[in-house]
């Protein structure tokens, strides 16, 4: 096998584990939903709400809320709850679901890094040597493999996958898109 089929076979497995990944989160996160309900943790969130609103409510009166920390608590707030317009409160529900979100996404990029670096996937490295096959010369551009230590291409590979699918095919056409435009510069 030629090293274009070989990267891009690891190309595709970076896809693969994306993929995967986020099947497995999901089956995670209805495993987690379904252990809540049978061993009836939602008063957690309530609780946990509760002291938050709590926390927030001190800070507001002191006055130490800046703009982006209200920014960041207007996530936690619902105002359309029926009968009670115009009323901020703290959502449980939007609290667990936010965590739940991080927590995940969290999860994911740790795995997804585990995974690149056991398996050695480096998107750089191997679109660097897809470009150098297809177009016959050493590729010498701004994502370069030479630029980034293998570790660090590793890592940010790692992350990407962690994202999920949809931002590691953004993350491909960008370095595909960017290799094309400084190609067409120098032509």
């Amino acid at each position: 096998m030629d090293s274009f089929d070989s990267a891009l076979i690891m190309l595709c497995s970076a896809l693969f584990f994306s993929l995967l990944l986020e099947r497995l989160l999901e089956i995670l996160k209805a495993l987690y939903d379904f252990f809540e309900v049978r061993l009836g943790y939602q008063s957690y969130w309530n609780r946990t709400a509760q002291r938050l609103s709590e926390q927030l409510d001190g800070l507001r009166q002191a006055g130490r809320v800046q703009a982006e920390v209200s920014k960041a608590v207007n996530d936690y707030l619902r105002t359309d709850y029926p009968g009670l317009e115009g009323v901020e409160a703290l959502s449980a529900a939007t609290l667990r679901s936010l965590t739940i979100k991080a927590v995940s996404k969290i999860l994911a990029i740790i795995l997804g890094i585990l995974l690149a670096l056991l398996l050695g996937i480096n998107l750089f490295a191997l679109i660097e040597q897809l470009n150098s096959q297809i177009g016959g010369a050493v590729y010498d551009g701004y994502f370069s493999s030479r630029y980034i230590p293998g570790w660090l291409g590793e890592c940010l590979t790692g992350i990407a996958i962690g994202l999920g699918s949809g931002p590691l095919h953004k993350i491909i056409e960008a370095l595909e898109k960017s290799r094309k435009n400084r190609t067409d510069k120098g032509a």
